[in-house]
């Protein structure tokens, strides 16, 4: 089981944005929280898991959030590639809003041996 933690206000996944010649994109303040994700996992994982896991998120704010599926789907896409190879092996999800200071959120991967 890892644990982390990622400073700084959660930021939740955007829908994907058209750009003024046709191209789709996400818009930038999300891949730069994915790329935060994956900056504070990347020393945790020597290489991603294979088969399923288990994604634990406690999302802590000063103030009401957004959907807490969105928020949830950033962790994920962050992880993809060094957590795990893809965000379909999450086989069990735990998720949660709350309110606290500092802005935060807590991660736990964990790998299911014998689901």
């Amino acid at each position: 089981m890892i644990h982390f933690t990622i400073p700084g206000r959660p930021v939740p996944k955007h829908r994907p944005r058209v750009g003024k010649h046709g191209n789709i994109y996400t818009p930038q303040n999300c891949r730069e929280y994915e790329r935060a994700v994956g900056l504070y996992a990347k020393n945790l994982f020597p290489q991603p898991l294979t088969g399923p896991v288990a994604l634990g998120v406690k999302f802590y704010f000063s103030r009401r959030p957004g959907d807490l599926d969105n928020y949830v789907k950033a962790i994920s896409d962050g992880l993809n590639g060094i957590a795990w190879q893809d965000d379909r092996q999450v086989v069990k999800l735990f998720a949660s809003l709350k309110r606290g200071i500092p802005e935060r959120a807590e991660v736990v991967v964990q790998q299911i041996v014998n689901d």
